[in-house]
């Protein structure tokens, strides 16, 4: 059996590519731009990975297509190839759900739930390699496996369609997010509505008084999902203030009591949309009388495209108190 030693090389390059120069491209780069961080150990092993990978690839490249070594090897490749993905989706982690990813910088902190997209790539795989395995048996025996679904079909051939339809249902679905990602606007009002004070009938007296914010926002989503189950909080925390001793630093000082609740259908687009935030009795007189820097955090989950999000945003608002 002769053995390619020129395929072997050209798929070694590319997959030391694909396993190693790709990922930690994005590393350098989500990095550079404080979007995530990596620790030493995921970097090790990924590069554990990736060398076993490349080796992989080198073999699955060495023996002709028409012989059942070379399928043998592409099953244990695709074998190979889950373990990798269910490794990249947590799957080997304790007390973790397959496909959790957290993206964590200082003004966005993200929660991804990707189990639909875990699982579709692993199944997507299993079908591969049960191809690859059945045609490695039947190049073996020389015989021709068959299954009827209406009419006869090659058995291998059958896994084969059905690995073929597979991939396309994922390009589809990551295609139908990528097209609804591009086509959802979250606007958030420029201006806030003047806060609604109520000093309770006695001016002199803050500790009866209400101090409520309202932010403003718009929702345009014309992409092919709706966005279920909105669940939307806010809160507002002091960074630096004049006066530290009415007006304290890093302190959460008001909260939404209500969250905005909702759902925003495919194609629609939804105005003049508000969340209200109450601010703590103990810290009114202070955002009465004093000037100083606020971080509004704004959190929010839901189920978008079957993929569970929770985002929270934390915008820094100068505060100066009304005259």
């Amino acid at each position: 059996m002769e053995i390619q030693y020129g395929k072997m090389v050209l798929h070694g390059i590319l997959a030391a590519v694909f396993y190693l120069v790709v990922p930690f491209v994005l590393f350098y780069f989500l990095e550079l731009y404080g979007i995530m961080t990596f620790s030493e150990s995921f970097r090790i092993s990924i590069i554990i990975f990736g060398i076993i990978g490349i080796v992989i690839s080198i073999l699955r490249h060495a023996f002709p297509e028409d012989t059942s070594a070379n399928r043998l090897v592409r099953f244990g490749a695709t074998v190979y190839s889950g373990i990798f993905l269910f490794y990249i989706f947590g799957g080997f982690d304790p007390g973790r759900s397959l496909g959790t990813y957290y993206i964590n910088t200082p003004l966005i902190q993200v929660f991804l739930g990707l189990k639909i997209i875990a699982w579709l790539f692993l199944g997507s795989l299993i079908i591969k390699g049960l191809q690859y395995l059945i045609e490695a048996i039947e190049l073996r025996k020389k015989k021709e496996y068959r299954v009827k679904v209406k009419k006869e079909f090659k058995l291998s051939k059958f896994f084969k369609v059905l690995g073929i339809l597979a991939s396309l249902t994922i390009a589809g679905y990551f295609g139908s997010i990528i097209f609804s990602g591009l086509n959802l606007r979250v606007n958030l009002h420029d201006t806030f509505p003047p806060p609604a004070y109520d000093d309770g009938g006695t001016p002199l007296n803050f500790t009866d008084d209400s101090l409520n914010i309202t932010i403003g926002f718009d929702v345009g989503n014309m992409g092919l999902y709706a966005i279920n189950n909105v669940f939307l909080n806010a809160e507002i925390h002091t960074v630096t203030t004049d006066n530290a001793v009415d007006l304290p630093w890093y302190t959460k000082i008001g909260s939404s009591p209500i969250p905005y609740q909702n759902t925003f259908h495919s194609f629609t687009q939804t105005f003049d949309q508000n969340i209200t935030i109450s601010i703590d009795t103990a810290y009114i007189e202070g955002l009465l009388t004093t000037n100083g820097d606020l971080l509004f955090k704004i959190s929010f989950s839901t189920l978008y495209a079957l993929i569970f999000v929770n985002l929270t945003i934390s915008l820094p608002v100068p505060w100066t108190h009304p005259p």
